[in-house]
């Protein structure tokens, strides 16, 4: 369960072209944010292992607040509240588990250009694990490709009319910015290892987003590469190609196709693992409804090993957006990892607002 981030990203000036222009006459330094809030309920009735048949009730609130020193300097903090450990075997929860941190916190400086910024963010590498359509579309996504909860400095600038270059440098927080309160998830330590996890900023990633393309009103695309470190292994390396598009379909439906495709070598650090992810999704929208087909596969491949795995997931979903700014989504998936399907059925309800 997860707030999608798009909104943050957008909040922070990273990777959307820099900041916005700021009304005229606007007095600093002055606060801004928004806060968005999650009650999801996901049944897992039917598994080919029994322990995963279980129900969850839980919650996300996921607050950005920018404190705008003038027109170009801000501070920009995120919090998610959120389950923060997984569910035992066969464990049925309901709004348990659940803790507060941090997942952004960042100074920067940024004119219509140029954005730099420093502190703790998400660098930017994939668009799919946050924008894959319907309830579930980003589940798997989420979990495997997601760079999160990082500390470096990074920047943009603009490259024309309709494209932005990106790039960070950055190593895994280990500050106590990396546990949770009301429910500790503990705090992340060099010994752990794992990707990322240096004593220095020696992983970083570039990428290109773009929008604007002739002809093809509403597409957006992004290109990105990331390099992350590891102490005692084979740094991972990653790369990434994918498009949306929102265009009408006619004067009462808009369709929004996705594809991503990102690829892996040296996957965690420890050995020859290659993966790929690829991704599709398909949203339709007329007025307030919403209707949304996901899929997501992933290949793996480790040298030396007898064959390939292949983990997959299929959601279909619907929506319907209220005049008072909730929405209701009710979903369905199934998915396969390591040759164990698992079925859910869920709804979650969405609320946001700001200020």
């Amino acid at each position: 369960m997860r707030i999608r981030r798009a909104a943050i990203a957008s909040a922070l000036g990273l990777v959307v072209m820099p900041m916005a222009a700021h009304a005229e006459g606007e007095t600093y330094p002055n606060i801004t944010g928004e806060v968005g809030f999650e009650v999801q309920n996901d049944f897992n009735f039917q598994s080919d292992d029994p322990n995963a048949e279980q129900n969850e009730l839980g919650g996300v609130v996921a607050p950005v607040i920018n404190l705008n020193l003038n027109p170009n300097l801000a501070v920009t903090a995120g919090l998610t509240l959120e389950a923060v450990r997984d569910p035992g075997p066969q464990e049925d929860r309901v709004f348990q588990d659940h803790g507060i941190f941090v997942d952004t916190l960042t100074l920067s400086w940024a004119n219509d250009d140029v954005e730099v910024y420093g502190g703790k963010f998400g660098p930017n590498f994939s668009i799919g694990y946050d924008a894959a359509g319907g309830v579930y579309g980003t589940d798997l996504l989420g979990d495997d490709v997601e760079l999160a909860e990082f500390v470096g400095a990074g920047g943009a600038f603009a490259v024309g009319d309709s494209m932005t270059l990106s790039g960070s440098f950055f190593f895994l927080d280990r500050t106590f910015l990396s546990e949770s309160f009301i429910t500790n998830r503990g705090r992340t330590n060099l010994a752990a290892g794992g990707p990322g996890n240096t004593e220095f900023p020696e992983s970083f990633a570039l990428a290109l987003d773009g929008e604007a393309v002739p002809g093809m009103e509403g597409m957006r695309y992004h290109v990105g590469f990331a390099r992350l470190a590891v102490n005692n292994g084979d740094d991972e390396l990653r790369a990434t190609a994918g498009a949306e598009w929102s265009f009408d379909l006619n004067d009462d439906v808009t369709v929004t196709p996705l594809v991503e495709y990102v690829r892996f070598w040296n996957a965690g650090g420890v050995g020859a693992e290659n993966r790929n992810y690829l991704t599709l999704s398909l949203v339709g929208e007329t007025g307030p409804w919403n209707v949304a087909l996901a899929a997501t596969g992933k290949d793996v491949n480790v040298d030396g090993a007898n064959g390939t795995s292949f983990d997959h997931q299929v959601q279909v979903s619907a929506g319907y957006a209220f005049a008072n700014g909730f929405s209701l989504d009710v979903g369905y998936k199934r998915a396969t990892a390591a040759s164990i399907s698992t079925q859910t059925l869920g709804a979650i309800v969405t609320y946001g607002i700001e200020f």
